[in-house]
């Protein structure tokens, strides 16, 4: 029989995210969806937060991780989630989501959060956007809205993870059995962000207010997702007890308030189910599921002349969306990145060379005023072959002012290779290195 058929582990909405307190970007909507109509959701972290700040003790590592655990459990069931589960990630301190996949083990993971929609077999999917941004933009974040989207287009394959599908023979009997689980298509993927602009939103997927009162708890939907945050001690959550304490979360300037209080705004990924971008979340949605429905795959671009592009996480991002029938996200944010005062930005660059001959290219950096762009010597690159450099660039020790553009430019034997453009916010205050 179906592990699910006793409906234990079903649930409506599988929300997707990288740590303990991340739910925060979903929470008011899930209090909405919860109370209000009456639906079923499961929470995944791909990871404890065993690398996070701990504000309450002196516990770091390991013990942080399994601190933040319980905090995880506490506060998704403060509003009556009881399906959390954990993948095997650990909290890596980058803003390439390529470096948090390797720290996680991709496959494992993967491995892991299929079989969870094949229990759970949630209608939608809500999760982190899986693209590269200003803003806090951590690692893993990025890598959980990853690991959901290749999940969401694999569950509903039976050529996949096929011994999670197989059923098990004469299990009283044996301890080496598959796991008899069935194949499950989720029907909608929804993103959500917290960069520094909001203007890629715009008409993208639907947005929910977070002042609107509930009308079963008589409190507003802002007030139901800060109190789930207060759970989160290790991670500031006392503070958001005194803001929910002090009748001051709309007010207040503490950015856990900020996130409860605002619209909680999506992207419409994908839906294999008819629906408008900006219509609510369940529209189309099919409560026994529906047929799997498989992406378009990743096709290879064949170069005819030699080529600069932007390389990883950028060039990954562009094959990630291809790869999943999503190319409607691929240019909703230019190619952009956060840098600390004094800090260093790198800019990867990748030369595809499809002709039979070697190639010797030469590099151009055009520079705002105030940074060290560091030399970079001529490369050869070899035939049929591509190569990948990096441009390293030393950034103010003042913050600038608004975006501080780039243009890369390659060329070999007087021809243009092309352009490589990548626009950097400064920042005095957190950011990860690239």
């Amino acid at each position: 029989s179906d592990v699910c058929s006793s409906d234990l582990f079903k649930a409506d909405i599988l929300v997707v995210v990288a740590h303990p307190d991340d739910e925060i970007m979903a929470a008011a909507y899930l209090a909405r969806e919860i109370y209000d109509h009456q639906k079923r959701v499961a929470i995944v972290f791909q990871n404890p937060g065993d690398g996070g700040v701990n504000e309450v003790g002196p516990g770091q590592g390991v013990t942080l991780g399994a601190i933040r655990q319980i905090e995880g459990r506490m506060a998704a069931g403060s509003l009556g989630i009881t399906n959390v589960w954990f993948l095997n990630g650990h909290d890596t301190y980058s803003q390439n989501p390529l470096t948090s996949l390797e720290h996680c083990g991709h496959g494992t993971c993967l491995d892991q959060l299929v079989r969870i929609i094949r229990i759970t077999q949630p209608s939608v999917i809500l999760t982190w956007l899986p693209d590269f941004t200003t803003g806090e933009n951590h690692s893993d974040h990025q890598a959980s809205g990853v690991l959901a989207t290749e999940a969401f287009d694999m569950a509903g394959d039976p050529t996949v993870f096929s011994e999670q599908v197989s059923p098990a023979i004469n299990p009283n009997l044996s301890q080496q059995m598959t796991e008899g689980l069935s194949p499950w298509q989720p029907e909608k993927l929804y993103y959500f962000h917290n960069p520094t602009h909001f203007d890629f939103f715009a008409g993208r997927g639907p947005q929910y207010s977070s002042q609107e009162m509930s009308p079963s708890r008589h409190v507003s939907y802002a007030s139901l997702a800060a109190k789930e945050n207060t759970y989160h001690a290790s991670q500031g959550g006392e503070n958001v007890q005194q803001e929910i304490d002090n009748h001051t979360l709309e007010t207040s300037g503490n950015e856990i308030a900020k996130i409860a209080n605002g619209p909680t705004r999506f992207i419409l990924g994908k839906s294999l189910v008819p629906s408008g971008v900006t219509e609510d979340v369940f529209t189309g949605v099919v409560a026994a599921g529906i047929l799997f429905q498989g992406p378009p795959h990743y096709v290879a671009v064949k170069y005819s002349q030699p080529t600069l592009l932007i390389g990883d996480p950028w060039s990954f991002y562009q094959k990630l969306w291809q790869a999943h029938g999503m190319d409607h996200l691929a240019t909703i944010v230019p190619t952009e990145v956060t840098v600390h005062t004094d800090g260093l930005l790198y800019i990867p660059l990748v030369i595809e060379n499809p002709l039979g001959q070697a190639i010797r290219v030469n590099f151009s950096v055009q520079a705002p005023d105030g940074w060290k762009v560091r030399p970079l010597a001529p490369v050869s690159v070899d035939p049929h072959a591509h190569y990948q450099v990096r441009v390293q660039v030393d950034a103010p020790s003042t913050k600038l002012p608004g975006w501080q553009n780039f243009l890369v430019s390659g060329e070999s034997d007087g021809k243009s290779l092309g352009t490589v453009p990548i626009r950097v916010e400064l920042s005095s205050g957190w950011v990860a290195p690239q």
